[in-house]
């Protein structure tokens, strides 16, 4: 069955804010048609062939417009994709607007080259800080229950809505192929603005790369669910935009990979071992999981107490421990000498709490030698 939209975001931005949006989206939705909807997120963690079958039938293509997404390749495959559909349209039937695409502003869009789709200006005073800075630093700056937040998500659903009723047809499986870019100029290869994009965006298998003179974080937790994944990768997205150099697994599941080497490797170059609470984290650092579930964490957690263990006055400067706010102090995993050990309280998507004592320390650099 068909979705009746789908968000199209690219890699870089903040999964857990996107989620949000994508969540509270189909809520407003729900409420205007009366109904449930089938909605998607269409992103890095979906295969190229779940991405082209989410947006080949769905009804409408929400679009989170950014400097990023125009340079992401699977969001260039969303586009170009979705594009095919409508050009399938007869030509009298085919709006210069097609409503079945909806374009979010998702971040300011003065730098972006030109030719690129924009989204469209909201009209209204309290529409302003939308038109101005985008949605994602409405939600992060006022809130997801700011007045301003809440009324671009009501002209969002009912463009939503009205791109529905124009009952876009699917694309036969058969004209899924790769597509020459439909935007109006051809795409600039990728170049970092900043040494902390070039982090983001280089190939990384084994060890990551490196970014001179800026300290190596892993962060190591466990895939609970899916919304402590995206509170996680939240985390470390904050941790990118302070300048840091972060390891997590979320950025390089796209391609193969050997995890346990991959887990050894960044491991020992890391300057410091961020340890993410959580029940099922607990549980496996303390080798109670069930077997064959979650390995992954299990191994690192394996690795951790190694540590602890060879280095009992000065494991707690490379081993940091980091606690979200809606779990308690129960799902910290406990060993000799971490009950009076520094935890982190930080809230994933906003970063209050302890956010900037642990960038303080970070930005020391290396720790003392364990």
């Amino acid at each position: 069955m068909a979705s009746c939209f789908v968000t199209s975001f690219a890699a870089a931005e903040n999964p857990a804010y996107a989620a949000r949006f994508h969540d509270d989206l189909a809520e407003e939705v729900s409420r205007l048609l009366g109904r449930k909807v089938d909605a998607r997120k269409c992103d890095h963690t979906l295969s190229a062939d779940e991405r082209g079958s989410l947006v080949a039938e769905t009804g409408v293509l929400v679009v989170l417009c950014s400097p990023d997404y125009y340079l992401d390749e699977g969001c260039l495959d969303d586009w170009q994709l979705f594009q095919r559909r409508l050009d399938h349209v007869p030509a009298q039937r085919r709006p210069a607007s097609p409503p079945e695409r909806v374009l979010v502003r998702w971040h300011r869009l003065d730098e972006l080259p030109g030719g690129r789709l924009r989204p469209p200006m909201l009209t209204g005073d309290v529409m302003a800080p939308y038109n101005r800075v985008g949605l994602y630093r409405v939600v992060r700056d006022q809130g997801p229950d700011s007045s301003a937040y809440r009324h671009v998500l009501r002209e969002l659903a009912a463009a939503v809505r009205k791109g529905l009723a124009a009952a876009l047809p699917p694309l036969p499986a058969a004209e899924r192929g790769r597509m020459a870019p439909p935007l109006p100029q051809p795409r600039p290869a990728p170049v970092p603005a900043s040494p902390t994009a070039a982090v983001q965006q280089a190939p990384r298998t084994t060890v990551t790369a490196l970014r001179e003179g800026a300290p190596l974080v892993f962060v190591s937790y466990a895939h609970d669910d899916a919304r402590h994944s995206a509170e996680v990768g939240s985390l470390a997205q904050l941790l990118k935009d302070a300048g840091l150099t972060v390891v997590l697994d979320q950025d390089v599941a796209h391609e193969p990979q050997i995890w346990l080497r991959w887990m050894a490797d960044n491991l020992e170059a890391a300057d410091f071992i961020l340890t993410v609470a959580s029940p099922a984290y607990r549980r496996r650092l303390k080798q109670r999981e069930q077997p064959g579930t979650g390995m992954g964490a299990t191994w690192e957690g394996g690795y951790v107490l190694d540590q602890v263990y060879g280095n009992p006055g000065t494991w707690q400067k490379r081993i940091l421990r980091v606690l979200f706010p809606r779990f308690g102090e129960e799902a910290l995993p406990d060993f000799p000498g971490s009950r009076s050990a520094t935890v982190y309280l930080i809230d994933p998507v906003t970063g209050q709490g302890d956010l900037d004592r642990l960038l303080g320390y970070l930005r020391r650099g290396s720790p003392s030698p364990l």
